[in-house]
Parts: structure tokens; C-alpha cells; sequence
């Protein structure tokens, strides 16, 4: 076998290019973990300011037009729905807890927010609107772990807003039939 004169060919940038990618991901995933953590949803069995304002934004969404249109009254409702919210998750085993903890954080911070919903600002500051097309934007896109995000905060906001009795009049249910 001949012996080939390797010296003169150019270096190969493949491993290089590789090393560099890799190391990238690794830097941005390590930024957005940490920013998750640090705005998580719960933190000592209480919802954080970034997970109080994300589900007082989405319960907006959600359950929008059985809040009532006086703001003091509304306030006075969405507070109430956010310490039953809590005594809810509280309640759930905790790899739930963990789960739904995570959820909130993806969807405090403004990128991963943006990623999985399309919005940028803050849930509490978003109108109505842009709420809406939001959760719009997670229950009819073509990833499926966006679409179950939805589905469990959907899930999560409505099952404690209507297990709440008081709440029942007000979406029209007159409560269980009397035996």
C-alpha cells in the first residue's frame, strides 16, 4: 500500500463545528433552566408571583365570561380562585406538583412563554385578547406536548374554578338536584 502525503489537505471542521454546537445548546439550555428555576411556579407549597400571574391571566381566558364585569368584584373573585388553585395543587401528588411546577416556569419567562404561546409580555398585563389568542395558539399547534400544556391548565383552572359552589350560579348551573 502506497504511502499518502496527508499534510497538505485542508483540516477537517465537522468535530470543530460539532464541539461548537454542542457546547451552544448546552450554554442556552443551562440559561433557560436556570431562568425556569428561578421563576417557578411554586415555591414552599405557594405560588410565586409568576405563577400567580400566569394563572391569573389564563383563569381570565378560560373562565372569562362568568367573572363578573364590576373590577372590584372580579379582583375579589380571581384572588379567591388563586388560594383555591393553590390548596388544588397542594392536594395532588407531588410528581404532579413537579410537573405543573415546571409548566408555570416555562410559561413565566418571556422566552420560553414566547416559544410555547406566542406572547411576549407579562400574563397579568395582556389584554384579554391576547390571552386568548394565546391559549388558542397552544390548543391548535402541531406539537403535541404544546397542545397538552393547554390541555392541563385548561383542566387544572376549570376544575377548580367549578368545583367551587359558589361559582355555579354564575355559569348557570342551579347545583345538584335535590333527592
Amino acid at each position: 500500500m502506497p504511502d499518502i502525503d496527508l499534510s497538505n489537505s485542508p483540516p477537517s471542521t465537522s468535530r470543530r463545528w460539532f464541539l461548537k454546537s454542542v457546547g451552544a445548546i448546552g450554554v442556552i439550555g443551562g440559561a433557560l433552566g436556570g431562568l425556569v428555576y428561578w421563576r417557578r411556579g411554586m415555591a414552599g407549597g405557594k405560588l410565586t408571583a409568576s405563577g400567580r400571574d400566569v394563572f391569573y391571566g389564563l383563569t381570565v381566558a378560560v373562565v372569562g365570561p362568568v367573572l363578573p364585569k364590576l373590577p372590584v368584584e372580579r379582583e375579589a373573585l380571581l384572588r379567591e380562585h388563586l388560594v383555591n388553585l393553590e390548596a388544588f395543587i397542594n392536594g395532588l401528588p407531588t410528581a404532579i406538583q413537579v410537573e405543573i411546577n415546571a409548566l408555570l416556569g416555562l410559561l413565566g419567562n418571556a422566552p420560553t412563554r414566547w416559544a410555547l404561546t406566542g406572547a411576549a409580555g407579562a400574563w397579568k398585563d395582556a389584554s384579554d385578547e391576547e390571552v386568548y389568542k394565546s391559549l388558542e395558539y397552544m390548543r391548535y399547534n402541531a406539537l403535541p406536548s404544546t397542545r397538552l400544556t393547554y390541555q392541563t391548565l385548561r383542566g387544572i383552572i376549570c376544575l377548580t374554578f367549578f368545583s367551587n359552589s359558589n361559582n355555579w350560579q354564575r355559569a348557570g348551573y342551579p347545583g345538584p338536584v335535590q333527592l
